[in-house]
């Protein structure tokens, strides 16, 4: 049978778990890295034949709480094991497209009133849908930019200033991770997203560490963390941001911080904003 995301999700997170972390010897006869089947289904409290089937996509509609037993037996968390289930049991509907890509104004008037540091707001596939003034002078006038180019993946991933910086794309605690997770997540509640489809593709194509992130099969939503960069404007080559998630379907608010912790004027001081919130088209 076919490959399925279920199937390829078990194999990879399988793959990546390491004896040692559950207990178990690394001993000297194995050929694959992380563990073996027989060893998750023993953790899980199923057969192993049952869970052979499940990697093979030979098995379908698993109960819940079998797919509790498997979360535990990967070390799976809370968004991980939430993100097994959908796989397993269908999709949330996907919510309307003027939902997921329209900006409503209230999140507008809440950009313009982050007046003093860098704050833009994403949808489901990390597109920029709009940006303060600060963010727009940040990332170069993202405006004046084709579409492709305005999105956060691209910026970290294939921009010449994001792809150069190897501390946004580290396999762990990297902003890079971060946003593959939450690209992922998104990916399985929209499996018939064709326009999310194209840009995974692309990406792969473009960035290998995207391709290897995108292969680790991480899912959650982002979080706060670190975005290295090397900006004319700016003294620091490290900004702490944080991130709001929105009421809707999707849409994530990323706020910068004053890197050290200092005063955000003097921190974007020198970035040469223009005047208005603006919205991506």
């Amino acid at each position: 049978m076919p490959d399925t995301p279920l199937s390829a999700f078990l194999r990879a997170r399988r793959r990546s778990l390491a004896p040692a972390e559950v207990g178990l010897p690394a001993g000297p006869r194995r050929r694959t890295p992380g563990l073996r089947r027989e060893e998750v289904a023993v953790r899980a409290g199923i057969s192993a034949d049952y869970y052979a089937r499940l990697e093979q996509g030979r098995q379908r509609l698993p109960t819940g709480p079998v797919l509790d037993g498997i979360a535990r037996a990967l070390l799976l968390a809370e968004s991980e094991r939430a993100y097994l289930h959908r796989l397993a049991h269908g999709q949330r509907p996907a919510a309307p497209a003027a939902d997921r890509d329209g900006v409503g104004a209230a999140t507008r008037a809440l950009l313009s009133t982050l007046d003093r540091t860098p704050a833009f707001v994403t949808g489901p596939r990390f597109d920029l849908l709009a940006w303060n003034p600060q963010a727009g002078a940040l990332m170069a006038d993202p405006a004046s930019r084709p579409a492709v180019e305005r999105n956060l993946l691209w910026q970290v991933f294939c921009c010449p200033y994001g792809a150069a910086e190897r501390a946004n794309h580290a396999p762990a605690d990297s902003i890079g991770a971060d946003l593959v997770a939450g690209l992922r997540a998104q990916h399985a509640d929209r499996p018939d997203d064709r326009e999310l489809t194209a840009l995974v593709a692309r990406l792969s194509a473009q960035s290998r560490a995207f391709a290897a992130l995108w292969a680790r099969h991480r899912a959650g939503p982002p979080r706060q963390g670190r975005l290295s960069l090397r900006h004319p404007d700016l003294d620091a080559e490290v900004l702490d941001y944080t991130v709001l998630g929105l009421p809707d379907g999707g849409q994530h608010l990323f706020v910068f911080l004053a890197p050290g912790g200092g005063p955000a004027p003097d921190a974007f001081r020198r970035l040469r904003p223009a005047s208005t919130v603006e919205v991506g088209r």
